[in-house]
């Protein structure tokens, strides 16, 4: 202004120092004066925004208020000086207008900036520049950028409003989703979010569930790149235990929350789907179904492929403006799911929808690292249960805070396994058996005295246990890994149950015990009991045989009195009756368990005991034997019952060596009495028809408990033996009679079967899956399904075909144990002469329990099935695929039908020579 003035041309005219040229001068110094109005309220609005980044100033002073400026300027100042160097009347006129002008313009100004000095205003204002429909995505990338720095500010600031941190947040959350998918850096963007943790971690009172849940929707969203997931989960991490350090409780509870969901969305990219039962489309069943009840027919698996859903149309939705759906948003706390929901439809990228992503080396290796890291990290930040529990780095703040980071743990283990995603990595159940075992009492408390009248029992809810919480989630990853298919996964599960269960026993902490034996109840119970499928009792028959293979240790930690009904050990007894089908071979299975845990029978099941050193056998398991002899005498299926005969009889075998006679008597009295009984009620003729089991797989044909039925005739053989032998004085080994059939060849008798109207037939299919494991598929008549698997329900990586290992021998003792079905099992003793201790001898089977032909079976179906079939790929295919089908049918006719030779002998060959010392036998005939 001063120089305008020292150079303004001066005139000596008679208008020179008129009034009209002051009166100008005079106005054009006071709209200079009021132009400084403006950089002063600049100033002020720059200390207002400075607290979120000199970014956001630049919001504020942008070109326009810079244009109006310089108008004012020019209107007001030069535009007036320039006129008074020659005043008139009408130039005069034309500075006053010029005057009102600029102060309007100033005036405008001014207001506007003080207006706009708010941070309520630049929210608003910067959402909108990014959510107008026209000019979202205008400007080009460097204005898009920008745009993001400024709202990476305002979210790495909590000092904004509630309402307006929400909005900063999910736009913030929009605008880079859409400059990620635009081509820009994924570095750039990750680097992003550890500046914005950063700024967020510097505050002292933070407000993070709005920003907690817009960087775990940005990296669900975008959870095929490894950096952005790393930088995720690593900013949330850092959030949790900078909360919960802080005594912030309940937002680290949420940056928690968002790692698991922000975690679980990386593992569904980089985990393969394996639908291991609906791995294939298989073609429908050739064998002809057999006749069956209704309910059973129109049954199907729970991990059968569900009907398509129909969706019903968002297109209303999408079509509505992105500002108004943010907004409508951020009226209410926002979650994770729902703003996943809105960037899935204001930011459509087609490549994020690609499986696997392109910039991670080794998806496999990198889920695996993934879920052991993520693990390891929760457990690390993991809560105390109790107020007086030392050495937990998470510290005692809440009642639910420990329940809340066991239940966090299940359900990222939950989500891998109801996405049907297998991971190798076993950490999340490896984790919780450490914190369940860690958490058993060593009994140094002081007991509770005893509530004798259940005073103690109060009617509301009571604050859960922590043995009870990481029991439940592990009953429920067991659970969920069996509705998906992974029948190991799950028994290794419900082993570990099995194991805390032991642990909790051995130590006298009753109350662990008896949760983590109902939550192995309540596992096999929601899986395998309530299922009409024959399939699924099958799957979780194997389940069972498995946990019961390994309760021994449980067995002998419990106490030997019968207790409590609901107690640990009625529960545990209880395992083997929830497989309809299977439950009398699982009964038989867990006596022998008892007997083990007893010191009956020795832990060693190849080795003989002997006869003089076997003991007797514990007086609480004779009274049980007598009392499950009492119910399933006459079951249909003769197998339990004639363990528990056995079991007797050999007691009193060992008692009669020792000079004692009164176990015989008393078992001789006893099996009299249940004869006559059995007798009077076949004499009533009022059994029901139709119970007897199909003749070559064991299993019963109704779906109730089961009910008893006319005593076999080979059980009846034998309580005929046993009251002969108690009435003689004969000190030599008793002897089980023989069956009918109990020398057959099993080649012979399953030649035989399959010629019979009621031979139950179904199909394996051979598949080598997309990572290269063989598998067989088993597709029933009723197009169940299941996978064929050894007795430790292990399905990968243990078979083959062709000429490769030990993997078509493994596959063919698998493929005769399920083709040989009940058929293998000894029909003299029915399976249960191992229980004797060798004091009763099984001439039909050498006291093996299985009938002579297995290893023959498996033995031929390697020579002249296996060999023959495809050899496995080489390289695993991008889809799985079935090599070769064979049914069970035509197993039976290549082992046991004459195998073709290449070229016809002319000759008959002779016979050949025996030596002249050779006993000459008697020719056997053997239809195999």
């Amino acid at each position: 202004m001063t120089l305008v003035v020292w150079f303004m041309p001066v005139f000596t005219g008679t208008d020179a120092g008129s009034y009209e040229a002051t009166a100008i001068a005079a106005v054009a110094a006071i709209t200079a004066a009021l132009l400084v109005v403006v950089p002063a309220v600049l100033l002020v609005a720059i200390q207002a925004l400075s607290q979120f980044s000199w970014r956001t100033v630049r919001v504020l002073a942008d070109r326009q208020m810079a244009t109006w400026v310089v108008v004012a300027a020019v209107i007001g100042v030069f535009v007036p000086l320039g006129l008074a160097v020659n005043p008139s009347p009408l130039t005069t006129r034309i500075a006053f207008t010029c005057f009102v002008a600029s102060i309007v313009i100033v005036a405008w100004v001014t207001w506007n900036s003080a207006r706009h000095a708010t941070p309520e205003w630049l929210v608003h204002h910067v959402a909108r520049s990014v959510l107008r429909p026209r000019g979202r995505w205008a400007g080009g990338r460097q204005k898009l950028a920008r745009r993001v720095a400024v709202l990476g500010d305002l979210v790495g600031s909590p000092r904004l409003p509630v309402r307006e941190h929400r909005l900063a947040a999910v736009t913030w959350a929009v605008a880079l989703t859409t400059q990620t998918q635009a081509g820009a850096d994924v570095d750039d963007a990750a680097q992003t979010l550890r500046e914005v943790g950063a700024d967020l971690s510097r505050e002292a009172t933070p407000d993070h569930q709005a920003a907690t849940a817009a960087i775990a929707a940005f990296g669900v969203r975008m959870s095929g790149s490894p950096s952005i997931n790393d930088a995720v989960v690593d900013v949330l991490f850092d959030l949790a235990v900078q909360n919960r350090a802080a005594g912030r409780h309940q937002v680290a509870a949420e940056a928690l929350d968002a790692v698991v969901d922000a975690v679980s969305a990386r593992l569904a990219k980089v985990t393969p789907v394996q639908r291991v039962l609906t791995v294939v489309d298989l073609p429908p069943s050739a064998v002809d179904p057999q006749p069956a009840h209704a309910a059973a027919s129109a049954s199907r698996s729970r991990v059968a492929i569900p009907p398509p859903t129909v969706i019903p149309s968002m297109q209303p939705e999408r079509d509505r403006p992105a500002l108004e759906r943010v907004v409508e948003l951020t009226r209410h706390p926002v979650s994770v799911a729902d703003l996943d929901e809105l960037l899935h439809d204001l930011c459509p990228d087609r490549t994020s929808e690609q499986p696997l992503s392109r910039d991670a080396p080794s998806h496999g290796d990198h889920g695996y690292e993934l879920l052991e890291a993520t693990a390891d990290r929760l457990i690390a930040v993991l809560a105390s249960p109790t107020p007086t529990s030392t050495g937990w780095s998470g510290g005692h703040h809440e009642a639910s805070g420990f329940t809340a980071d066991i239940e966090r743990l299940g359900r990222l283990g939950r989500r891998l396994f109801t996405g049907h995603r297998y991971s190798r990595s076993d950490a999340i159940e490896t984790h919780l058996e450490t914190v369940a075992a860690k958490l058993i009492s060593t009994g140094t408390t002081p007991q509770t005295p005893t509530d004798r009248t259940g005073w103690r029992i109060a009617h509301l809810a009571r604050r859960p246990n922590p043995a009870s919480t990481i029991a439940a989630i592990l009953r429920d990853l067991a659970t969920e890994a069996f509705e998906a298919g992974y029948d190991r996964r799950a028994l290794l599960t419900g082993r570990r149950l099995l194991a805390l269960a032991t642990a909790a026993a051995t130590a006298g902490d009753h109350v662990a015990t008896l949760a983590h034996t109902e939550a192995i109840y309540s596992f096999i119970n929601r899986t395998t009991r309530h299922s009409r499928s024959a399939a699924v009792a099958e799957r979780g028959a194997l389940i069972i045989a498995g946990l019961i293979g390994e309760s021994d240790d449980l067995r002998r930690a419990l106490p030997a009195e019968e207790g409590d009904p609901d107690g640990a050990a009625s529960l545990l007894r209880a395992l083997p009756w929830q497989a309809d089908g299977f439950e009398f071979v699982l009964a038989a299975e867990a006596w022998q368990s008892e007997l083990r845990a007893a010191g009956w029978l020795p832990e060693a099941r190849t080795r003989q005991p002997d006869r003089i050193t076997a003991g007797r056998l514990p007086t609480h398991l004779r009274d049980k034997a007598f009392a499950e002899l009492d119910s399933h005498l006459a079951a249909f299926d003769p197998t339990y019952p004639t363990a528990l005969l056995l079991t007797l009889w050999a007691d009193a075998v060992q008692a009669r060596a020792g000079g004692d006679t009164a176990p015989a008597s008393e078992l001789a009295e006893y099996l009299a009495d249940q004869l006559a009984e059995l007798d009077d009620d076949q004499d009533q003729d009022d059994w029901p028809e139709g119970d007897d089991p199909s003749p070559d797989d064991g299993g019963s044909s109704h779906n109730g408990v089961p009910r008893s039925k006319i005593l076999s005739t080979q059980l009846r053989c034998i309580v005929d033996a046993i009251t002969v032998w108690a009435k003689t004085e004969d000190s030599a080994a008793p002897v089980i009679p023989p069956a009918d059939e109990s020398g057959r060849h099993l080649l012979s008798l399953l030649a035989e079967t399959a010629r019979t109207a009621g031979f139950r037939d179904w199909t394996y299919h051979g598949v080598a899956d997309a990572e290269g494991s063989s598998l067989v598929v088993i597709q029933y008549t009723d197009e169940e399904r299941i996978l064929l698997r050894d007795e430790e329900a292990g399905a990968r990586g243990l078979f083959s075909w062709g000429y490769s290992g030990s993997g078509p021998h493994t596959l063919a003792e698998a493929l005769a144990t399920h083709a040989g079905g009940a058929l293998q099992r000894c029909t003299d003793c029915f399976g249960a002469s191992p229980i004797s201790l060798g004091l009763i001898d099984c001439a039909a089977c050498a006291n093996s329990g299985h009938r002579r032909g297995l290893a023959d079976f498996a033995m031929l179906l390697v020579s002249r099935v296996i060999t023959n079939l495809p050899k496995d790929p080489d390289r695993p295919s991008a889809a799985p695929k079935v090599l070769w089908t064979v049914t069970r049918a035509e197993l039976i006719q290549s082992a046991t039908g004459r195998r073709p030779s290449r070229t016809q002998p002319t000759v008959p060959p002779l016979p050949p020579r025996r030596s002249t010392g050779e006993r000459r036998r008697p020719a056997r005939s053997c239809s195999c």
